[in-house]
């Protein structure tokens, strides 16, 4: 992660004795930090010092972390994403992380759009030991995600875990799909996962998403180079990133630390 941009940066600041920020700017735009982002990189860094210090404190302002705190019971958790992104690898990795902490969890099956999709939660529910609750393809996804809910508060489940169908951020439907459920639901926490190999795409969506969402996943940022994304989605919408996952292992998921981010770039 962030090979990419360390490699270069540590170049620049080396071998550029007069005003970085042009080559810098350049850099930050090919590792798909947002144009806005880089506007404001650029910005606090320009006529200072120590820029290396400076560039350090720009991007640790920009990054933003929470963590789950589980207070209701059942505790509700949305995950939504357009597709491809990992969305259902990252409900169930984020399902065997309460699991961890001994909560019970059941899941709605709440994506009766795309085929295949209730087969694929299925079989990591099943791996997991938990149960799903589901309806028919074509189903209202609100009703899966009211049935779910509801047979928590009878079985005295602790958390909810609602899978939505992957959509494009430009599907206005589908999203009015997404402001239903979460009318219906009232979820707790919605998280949308981004892929961090998406680069601006992904701060597309982030904005697109940015209203139903208290937060993101960073999903793939084991195989991403560049780490643009992860730099942006917090300062161009104000939300946090809760998680960042790195490989396919139900274990392969981990609490965002900015420091860390910090540490990767070598700043």
């Amino acid at each position: 992660m962030f090979n990419f941009l360390k490699k270069k940066i540590k170049q620049i600041l080396t071998k550029v004795k007069k005003d970085i920020t042009p080559e810098l700017e350049i850099l930050l735009l090919e590792a798909g930090v947002s144009l806005e982002v880089v506007d404001n990189l650029i910005k606090d860094i320009k006529g200072k010092d120590n820029v290396k210090k400076a560039l350090k404190q720009s991007i640790l302002s920009g990054l933003e972390a929470k963590k789950i705190k589980v207070k209701n019971k059942p505790f509700i958790v949305l995950i939504t994403g357009i597709n491809g992104t990992g969305k259902t690898t990252s409900l169930a990795k984020l399902a065997h992380r309460f699991l961890k902490k001994k909560k019970t969890v059941v899941v709605a099956a709440s994506d009766t759009f795309r085929a295949a999709a209730i087969e694929q939660l299925s079989e990591h529910c099943k791996k997991l030991g938990i149960k799903m609750i589901k309806h028919n393809y074509g189903a209202d996804p609100s009703a899966v995600a009211f049935d779910t809910i509801q047979y928590a508060k009878a079985k005295g489940i602790d958390i909810v875990m609602i899978d939505t169908s992957g959509r494009l951020h430009v599907d206005s439907g589908l999203m009015r799909e997404l402001e239903k459920i979460k009318k219906v639901t009232k979820p707790d926490l919605s998280l949308l996962v981004i892929d961090s190999t998406t680069g601006n795409d992904a701060v597309e969506q982030a904005k697109a998403f940015s209203h139903l969402i208290d937060g993101f996943i960073i999903s793939k940022a084991d195989i991403d180079e560049r780490g643009g994304a992860i730099i942006s989605v917090s300062k161009v919408t104000g939300k946090p990133i809760y998680f960042i996952g790195k490989g396919q292992k139900y274990g392969d998921l981990e609490e965002f630390s900015p420091e860390k981010i910090i540490e990767a770039l070598d700043l």
